[in-house]
């Protein structure tokens, strides 16, 4: 047998094999002393308890023993035909086939790790299997598509628990993380699926909104001197008549005149 492992030896083995001066002292939790619950959580009590009664009932699994690693699945209450109609409800179905067909994979996915003293051999873990139909039945799948998206969803969820356990127990394990990461978003994806099937995907609605924009074009007549040069101005850049009446120079040509100019500048 190997020997226990101590905390200086760096990270804890597989085995889980720890010294003795590394565990923490506590007493049996049978000793443990339990107080009677507070008011609060009695009141908050009732209307959990009516919250629990309104989902619906899982269709749970009692596997009988047939022989050496042989099991029969059986049903938990005395009314073994209400048993099939809760399992055909839970895998949205009416076909016996595919109710055997689901029930096989499911137990597939369950640990054998449940050990039975009187036949000398290890069991399937009923509450795996119970709980896997219970999932199945909460997503209330209408037919036998849903159905077998919410099994993959079971499968995708068992992988990504059991690998996050070992990735948290090996942290030096970087592979095993990513797998862990990828499976958690393959869940999602699978919820995103499901919610298409039931027709509840949220859609972005775009309203896009067109408005007709109309320019007024405008003509300015200007009438000055319509009569004397038969022109109208059409627009800002046509020219404007000019209405003022030239005036005659008393210089001879081509001698420039004189302007007056402002404050500061010299004639020009």
């Amino acid at each position: 047998m190997a020997p226990p492992h101590s905390k200086s030896d760096g990270p804890i083995p597989q085995n889980g094999l720890v010294c003795d001066d590394d565990v923490t002292a506590r007493p049996p939790s049978r000793n443990r002393i339990r107080t009677e619950p507070s008011a609060e959580i009695r009141a908050w009590s009732i209307a959990a308890e009516k919250r629990a009664r309104s989902r619906p009932i899982p269709p749970n699994v009692i596997l009988e023993s047939a022989g050496k690693d042989e099991e029969v699945w059986t049903s938990p209450h005395s009314d073994e035909n209400t048993w099939l109609l809760q399992l055909a409800d839970a895998l949205g179905t009416r076909s016996q086939a595919v109710i055997t067909t689901f029930m096989t994979q499911l137990e597939a996915l369950c640990s054998r790790d449940i050990w039975d003293d009187e036949a000398r051999q290890w069991r399937l873990d009923e509450n795996q299997f119970s709980a896997a139909l219970a999932l199945i039945n909460s997503i209330r799948p209408r037919n036998e598509m849903e159905a077998c998206l919410a099994a993959q969803m079971v499968a995708v969820h068992m992988m990504q628990m059991q690998t996050s356990a070992r990735a948290l127990k090996h942290k030096h394990d970087i592979k095993t993380a990513a797998t862990a990461s990828k499976l958690a978003r393959t869940f999602t994806m699978q919820i995103e699926a499901l919610q298409a099937l039931k027709g509840k995907r949220r859609s972005t609605k775009q309203n896009i909104v067109v408005t007709k924009e109309t320019h007024q074009h405008v003509h300015y007549h200007d009438h000055r001197g319509a009569e004397e040069t038969g022109r109208q101005s059409h627009g800002r850049n046509a020219e404007a008549p000019d209405e003022r009446k030239a005036v005659r120079s008393q210089e001879p040509g081509g001698k420039v005149v004189s302007l007056s100019s402002r404050a500061g500048k010299s004639p020009v």
